[in-house]
């Protein structure tokens, strides 16, 4: 669940998910012009934008990653747009088997994007309850702290993450999604110390080849 939890993690953070071959140049000058100048807003609300789909990729059930960006663009670019949509079997908006065709084909991507919290680190007593991973991103730049006490971890995460609260002695509450692992469980309704950023989510309201 740690792998599925730091793929999710880039997700949100950088992409973040999957990587795909650069963009091929789109042979009809309309898809072209629709997409010179390719700007995404990452601003909270809804959001439509047409560009390249350079990338579509499986991030582990139910979860898919895809990426837009400029025509004559890469995957990978700065300016692109990554995010994620779900399986319609989890409630995500389109099959999938319907978007991958669409890869290296302009598109019209209407998204959503929301404020949400990644976690980066729980500590009990100052050591993490987290399973280490391997070649994980280091210190995340304005990172924040809240001290309290964790609910929400018991049992085990399904397919997708669940969700836990760190409430802090005045009140103050920290809510986000994680998949949850045994440390977290045994953290659970003692006092932690969570580290944290804020961030957004970016998921797939609807897409259809652009014309």
């Amino acid at each position: 669940m740690r792998d599925r939890l730091f793929i999710i993690g880039l997700a949100a953070l950088v992409l973040a998910a999957c990587q795909a071959p650069a963009g091929e140049a789109q042979t009809a000058p309309a898809a072209a012009s629709a997409t010179a100048g390719f700007s995404a807003p990452r601003t909270v609300g809804t959001h439509t934008v047409t560009g390249v789909l350079h990338g579509f990729e499986d991030a582990g059930f139910p979860m898919y990653a895809m990426e837009v960006g400029a025509a004559g663009g890469a995957a990978g670019d700065e300016a692109n747009l990554q995010l994620l949509t779900l399986d319609p079997d989890a409630g995500g908006p389109v099959d999938p088997a319907a978007i991958q065709p669409m890869v290296g084909q302009a598109v019209t991507v209407r998204y959503s994007v929301t404020a949400a919290t990644q976690m980066t680190d729980i500590r009990v007593n100052g050591a993490s309850v987290l399973l280490p991973v391997e070649g994980g991103p280091g210190p995340v730049a304005g990172t924040r702290t809240i001290e309290g006490v964790l609910s929400g971890a018991e049992g085990e995460s399904g397919d997708l993450p669940s969700s836990l609260t760190v409430t802090a002695s005045d009140g103050t509450a920290v809510s986000f999604d994680a998949f949850i692992e045994p440390g977290m469980a045994g953290a659970n309704g003692r006092t932690v110390t969570l580290q944290y950023v804020d961030d957004v989510n970016i998921e797939l309201v609807s897409i259809v080849p652009a014309g």
